[in-house]
């Protein structure tokens, strides 16, 4: 009898293509399907808490020489924008010869009328989580993908410093309505859902123990193996993958029983279908037990069609942002494949997604962490290349091989950690007059130095200065809602042990020297 053993015993369906009819490494398998880990974020400022502040001036200013002069243009509310564009100018250094002063070297702060801590804004997180098929292969540490995953998210969402973040959750693949989710033959997915993918490629010899990759033909097959045919399990253990199927296919009466598999067509493709949260963004510690409870109920299973998951959470967070102008809404994509099962499941086109979703209004940052093992380096790359594009640096990578609970749960500390460090609200005029928008600094105050940060009027311009801010919206076109701080300037914040983001009003916005 023709038999090979694998572990886990479960036989669940193909999570990872790298074809369009891709060789899928499931959980009955060993090996583990590619999963794909971010960086993770480091801490906001110290002990004093972040905060926003802002509206903002829309024209750089000119350095050196004496104070470019500002036009006070009142403002149409608190933080509104100016009737016209605004002029950034920089208050000259006492004593200094007009030289404008530098993010090192403080100003002169006689004109400053009002010093207030930022008040960082609150922060809601759109969590899309993969729950494909290979979720259910086993870790270096014991438990599968899919249990140390949950078990991390479980202890982020009750960990009370995760109190007063915003959680919404949903899953990928999510099922076709009317496609089963499980199949013997191709007629059991209908017309347009097939083939039923539950042929597996034969292992190169008999009774070897190797991952079983499920296949529809000989293509998808490794050059070592036989070529692709129909499998089972046998009765008595269902750790074995048999080939003869039947009564006594696995010998001595013991039945092979053909395999299940699953529809090739299972997942949607319809990024409408994810934008709507299985978990509706709630603040925690309120909204954790239905967190908890739907992801104590959620089982993994099909592809992993990422390009409709990752467009449908920005969507989703792009609502949410537009609802809650006050809050940072950021998408957090979690998988272990290669994107997989629809036409668009390509790694550039989910790049594209993420690049598009931080270029947006409002704009949407995509965090990612994968679970991918130390040899999948191209899968690194490509989840690095989304998490750039998504303006977060790199992905946060899970080496599968090790405890993934323990790494999936720091990369998502630090997520809420980077997220809470670099934006601020715009504080209100302290007279109750309308704001001054250009009459508005930004300062990091440490126990030994102040350094002063500089208006860039948009993301665009952040090389400008190393410590660099804009509005989210430049009030030549807009109303602004909060004060961001340009990349450099938001991991010096994170790296800041003890420190405070201060809002300055009543000296001329300094732009860059």
């Amino acid at each position: 009898m023709e038999m090979t053993r694998v572990t886990p015993p479960q036989l669940p369906s193909p999570s990872s293509t790298r074809r369009r009819l891709a060789s899928t490494c499931l959980a009955i398998a060993l090996a583990a399907c590619s999963a794909e880990k971010p960086r993770s974020g480091a801490r906001g400022v110290g002990t004093a808490g972040d905060a926003e502040a802002g509206s903002s001036a829309s024209s750089a200013a000119g350095s050196g020489g004496g104070a470019t002069s500002s036009s006070s243009n009142s403002s149409s509310g608190e933080g509104g924008s100016a009737g016209g564009p605004l002029i950034v100018g920089q208050k000259p250094m006492a004593g200094a010869g007009g030289a404008a002063g530098s993010a090192s070297t403080p100003r002169d702060e006689s004109c400053v009328t009002t010093k207030q801590e930022a008040e960082r804004l609150p922060v809601d997180m759109y969590i899309m989580l993969d729950r494909s098929g290979s979720m259910l292969a086993t870790t270096g540490a014991g438990p599968t993908k899919w249990d140390a995953t949950r078990n991390a998210l479980e202890s982020f969402i009750s960990d009370p410093r995760s109190e007063d973040l915003g959680v919404g959750l949903q899953y990928f693949p999510i099922g076709k309505t009317g496609v089963p989710v499980s199949c013997q033959a191709d007629t059991d997915c209908g017309a347009s859902n097939g083939p039923c993918v539950n042929r597996v490629c034969r292992p190169p010899r008999i009774g070897a123990s190797i991952p079983v990759t499920f296949c529809l033909s000989d293509a998808d097959c490794p050059l070592r193996s036989p070529g692709c045919a129909p499998a089972g399990t046998c009765a008595s253990d269902d750790s074995l993958v048999c080939f003869s199927l039947g009564a006594n296919g696995c010998g001595t009466g013991d039945a092979c029983a053909p395999l299940k598999g699953e529809c090739y067509g299972y997942a949607s493709c319809d990024a409408a279908v994810y934008a709507q949260p299985e978990v509706q963004i709630g603040t925690l510690p309120g909204a954790a037990s239905g967190l908890v409870d739907s992801l104590r109920k959620a089982t993994p299973l099909g592809l992993t069609p990422t390009y409709a998951a990752l467009s449908g959470a920005l969507e989703q967070a792009r609502q949410r942002a537009q609802a809650e102008p006050t809050h940072r809404v950021i998408a957090v994509l979690a998988t272990d494949g290669l994107p997989g099962g629809c036409e668009m499941d390509t790694p550039l086109n989910v790049q594209t997604l993420a690049r598009q979703g931080l270029a947006g209004t409002p704009s949407v940052t995509t965090y990612v962490i994968g679970v991918f093992g130390p040899d999948e380096a191209e899968a690194s790359q490509n989840l690095n290349a989304w998490a750039a594009a998504g303006g977060t640096g790199t992905a946060f990578i899970v080496d599968p091989t090790k405890d993934v609970g323990a790494q999936f749960l720091e990369a998502l500390e630090k997520i809420r950690s980077g997220a809470i460090a670099c934006e601020y609200k715009i504080p209100p005029s302290p007279t109750g007059s309308t704001l001054d928008l250009n009459m508005v600094n930004v300062a990091l105050v440490e126990t030994s130095r102040t350094r002063d940060f500089r208006y860039v009027t948009e993301a665009g311009r952040c090389d400008l200065a190393e410590l660099g801010w804009y509005y989210d919206v430049n009030p030549s076109s807009g109303k602004p809602t909060k004060i961001v701080a340009c990349p450099k300037a938001c991991d010096t914040l994170k790296s800041t042990q003890n420190g405070r983001v201060e809002v300055r009003l009543g000296c001329v916005t300094m732009g860059p020297d």
